[in-house]
């Protein structure tokens, strides 16, 4: 409640009103391009594990399965190669899992 009061009174000043709006050019923008830059231009290689999983059911007595985590920015690309040659059949993937990683 007391929260509400302040803000209904910062919004009928006027005076707050205008310097709030010139804080926004003044401070807000550059610092928000300064810190996005400082974030956005940065990487993080993903830790990448590949293991050997019996498949319940498969035709396979067993698959590999490869799995990355902790990267950034949010989107890699994963390829499996065999002979040095790229993989397009007999291979699946699935998306981000609900955990982020």
């Amino acid at each position: 409640e007391e929260g509400v009061k302040y803000a209904e009174n910062f919004n009928k000043d006027q005076a707050i009103l205008q310097q709030q709006k010139a804080a926004v050019d003044t401070f807000c923008r550059p610092n928000a391009q300064n810190h996005d830059s400082c974030v956005r231009d940065k990487a993080v290689k993903p830790k990448v594990t590949l293991s050997s999983v019996k498949q319940a059911g498969g035709n396979h007595p067993a698959v590999l399965m490869c799995s990355a985590y902790e990267f950034y920015p949010e989107k890699i690309k994963v390829s499996w190669l065999r002979d040095g040659k790229l993989m397009t059949t007999d291979v699946t993937s699935t998306m981000e899992m609900s955990n982020g990683n």
